[in-house]
């Protein structure tokens, strides 16, 4: 999930300037080419968003789900805080309301995430090292084994890396690497393998995708993690690439098709897991600001989806009314005018946006897979 998403609020507080929308019982209207699941399947790719059941009862909401994805991810409901506030009492059942979900409208399911720094429960900084080794793969275990079979892809591990931490192999200095060592993290990927020999086992991180010395670092970072997991004989297979975009940073695409070629030489696929944008660098203005965010959003997939290892992109929400960039707990999210963020395919009234159509045209235009 998105970094540092655990920080925030459960609902999304109100900011000057903005009426708020109400949920009502529109369906999105039809466009030509079918929604964006459906345009994204004529490619052999899939589309899917983020959601959280406390999301779930906003009817027009659903109904934009249920157009447009065909893929579905828990916003935080998967991740171990939630479903093990306390050691050894697990709680499924908002999962569960999820996977039912899916299950009902037939759309697939992304697991996310077993491991993530920002969602380690509290008690487990009580734990020496043996506790914390038993724990991890205690939850590990248990949460892969609950829905076997059901989950497509598994973000086993969530932005392990951090240049910035000065470790010679880029690892993020975190409570697990701190107990276990870096050991912990093929570990991490067989046992999952070992609850479900059939989901695909990701790593999922963020930051790597603009044209800058701090992605460009990063991507090093993930490389460098991706080859030593190999070299352990860990069974991962995919790169999810959490497509945070940041408006006003430079995107080059032959720079980041080529750090996509360097992924797919080591056999793995992409997905892209996590997209928005940040547009806080854009004008107030709303049409300019949708015009230059769809902009970015259509050259960044255009180069994303050159390259056949890339299976999926999913949203970090469908709609600008609930979106962690609402909350602005990152200095770099805040606007000095106080315009509402729109990062996300529809406004918050449900009206779809021109990043809507800059995701479908990309779809439309990339290349088939077999």
């Amino acid at each position: 999930m998105t970094f540092r998403a655990t920080r925030r609020a459960l609902l999304a507080a109100a900011v000057p300037g903005c009426a708020s929308a109400q949920p009502g019982l529109v369906t999105p209207p039809a466009a030509p080419g079918g929604g964006l699941h459906a345009r994204a399947a004529a490619k052999g790719l899939a589309f899917g968003a983020a959601l959280a059941t406390r999301h779930m009862g906003e009817p027009d909401l659903m109904a934009a789900y249920r157009a447009d994805c065909g893929l579905l991810v828990a916003e935080y409901e998967m991740k171990w805080s939630q479903l093990e506030p306390e050691a050894g009492q697990r709680r499924f059942r908002l999962a569960d309301q999820l996977v039912s979900f899916a299950r009902r409208n037939r759309m697939a399911l992304r697991g996310h995430t077993l491991l993530w720094h920002e969602s380690e429960p509290r008690w487990l900084s009580s734990l020496d090292a043996r506790g914390t080794a038993a724990a991890m793969a205690s939850h590990v275990d248990a949460t892969a084994l609950r829905w076997r079979g059901a989950i497509g892809t598994w973000d086993v591990v969530n932005e392990a890396v951090a240049p910035e931490h000065g470790r010679p192999d880029f690892l993020r200095r975190t409570w697990l690497l701190n107990r276990l060592g870096p050991d912990y993290l093929p570990q991490a990927f067989h046992i999952a393998r070992a609850a479900d020999p059939d989901a695909r086992l990701a790593y999922n991180d963020f930051g790597i995708e603009h044209a800058n010395l701090w992605s460009r670092r990063r991507r090093l970072g993930v490389l460098n993690l991706l080859q030593a997991l190999r070299r352990a004989g860990a069974p991962v297979q995919v790169l999810g690439v959490q497509g945070h975009l940041q408006a006003g940073q430079p995107f080059e695409a032959s720079e980041w098709r080529a750090f996509l070629a360097e992924v797919a030489a080591l056999g793995l696929t992409i997905e892209i897991t996590e997209l928005d944008v940040n547009c806080a660098a854009l004008p107030a203005a709303a049409a300019r600001r949708d015009a230059l965010a769809a902009d970015l959003v259509r050259r960044f997939l255009d180069a994303t989806l050159a390259e056949p290892a890339v299976r999926s992109v999913i949203t970090w929400g469908l709609s600008d009314r609930h979106s962690w960039i609402q909350q602005g707990l990152l200095a770099e999210h805040r606007r000095s005018d106080n315009a509402r963020p729109r990062p996300l395919p529809y406004d918050e009234a449900m009206r779809r946006k021109p990043m809507w159509a800059a995701i479908a045209s990309a779809f439309d235009a990339a290349p088939r897979r077999g």
